[in-house]
């Protein structure tokens, strides 16, 4: 496995699309713990196994603008150990942004530069609504088969009357 601890903020600056923590009562608001709380910062963690002739990379944890470099890095690893591409499993995807998005578009490019492909396997709800709203969830569909060549029959198209 492959984790990464990613560092909290300097003090008076915060990540960015994340809630803002209220001060423990008796603290001033002002005051900066000398340990950062749990929360306050992200993992990632990373594991990838063979599968047949494609690398499966399974994914938990936050994926934004610290973590993706990590990300990215690990997929990459990845497509070049497959034969036929990279499977990404992102159920265990707390937390995920545009870096995140970027970092699967650009191993996409790559895999397709090789020809090969990129899937994601059952993408947590953050991950979905992500790839939903931006459209690029059928990018990461696995490819079908015609169902015409799968049968041996000829795949050209009808001729006209």
């Amino acid at each position: 496995m492959h984790a990464r601890e990613v560092s909290s903020p300097e003090p008076g600056h915060r990540l960015p699309y994340r809630p803002i923590h209220e001060a423990a009562p008796g603290a001033s608001a002002g005051a900066t713990p000398s340990r950062p709380s749990p929360a306050a910062s992200a993992t990632l963690i990373t594991d990838s196994y063979q599968e047949g002739p494609r690398k499966v990379v399974v994914v938990w944890g936050e994926v934004d603008y610290e973590t993706a470099p990590a990300l990215s890095a690990v997929l990459h690893e990845a497509l070049r150990a497959s034969a036929e591409g990279v499977d990404v499993d992102l159920s265990g995807v707390a937390f995920w942004d545009c870096s995140g998005l970027n970092a699967l578009l650009r191993l996409r490019r790559e895999a397709l530069a090789h020809g090969k492909t990129v899937t994601v396997r059952s993408p947590s709800r953050m991950v979905r609504r992500v790839l939903t709203l931006t459209g690029t969830s059928p990018l990461f569909l696995p490819p079908r088969p015609c169902r015409r060549a799968a049968e041996g029959r000829s795949v050209t198209p009808p001729s006209r009357p």
